[in-house]
């Protein structure tokens, strides 16, 4: 039987993210809680928290080199050494909120070298992403999405500039963005 293989991998990736306490993400409620204190009243109920480390990510790899629908996703997820992933519902959060960059995101680019990549605030959504550098390399990504429904963050370490070099080159002739995005990136 073909899919005996893949449910033992998925057993085992199961438990060994239950055992690991893979399933919190503790940086990224840091920052729930700062921007929670920044909006009187608001709060942000968890929908999602995950975390995963170089283990579970194996896991992840070996499960999607199973489906060849999967393993275009693989190349991607080859290059990530960490990702931590938390969605919140957002309540109570007033129409013309007010919130700066997260204290604990301040820090990262006041004493870690995180820069802030983008920052835009439109209306009733708030946005940043934070990029770390190493050699010349985008070596880590913080994302911080903010709307009337919810709040949604990101963190991933790995090789982030090869992944949006593989997003490019797989989707150059899908659109103008890509060409135009393509043709800013240098060594694609």
């Amino acid at each position: 039987m073909k899919f005996a293989p893949f449910a033992r991998l998925l057993g085992i990736a199961a438990l060994s993210l239950s055992v690991s306490g893979c399933l919190w993400a503790p940086d990224l409620d840091r920052i729930r809680k700062d921007i929670e204190k920044q909006i009187p009243g608001a709060t942000f109920d968890r929908e999602i928290a995950l975390s995963l480390g170089p283990v579970a990510l194996t896991l992840v790899r070996g499960a999607l080199s199973l489906s060849p629908d999967a393993r275009q996703a693989g190349g991607y997820v080859r290059d990530v050494r960490s990702v931590e992933v938390a969605v919140y519902t957002a309540r109570n959060l007033p129409a013309d909120f007010d919130v700066r960059l997260p204290d604990a995101l301040r820090r990262l680019v006041e004493k870690n070298g995180w820069e802030v990549a983008v920052k835009t605030r439109d209306g009733g959504e708030a946005v940043w992403i934070l990029c770390k550098e190493d050699g010349g390399a985008i070596d880590g990504i913080y994302v911080v999405a903010l709307d009337e429904d919810e709040l949604v963050l990101v963190r991933a370490n790995g090789r982030i500039d090869e992944i949006f070099k593989k997003a490019i080159r797989e989707n150059v002739g899908s659109g103008t963005l890509a060409r135009g995005i393509h043709a800013g990136v240098k060594n694609v």
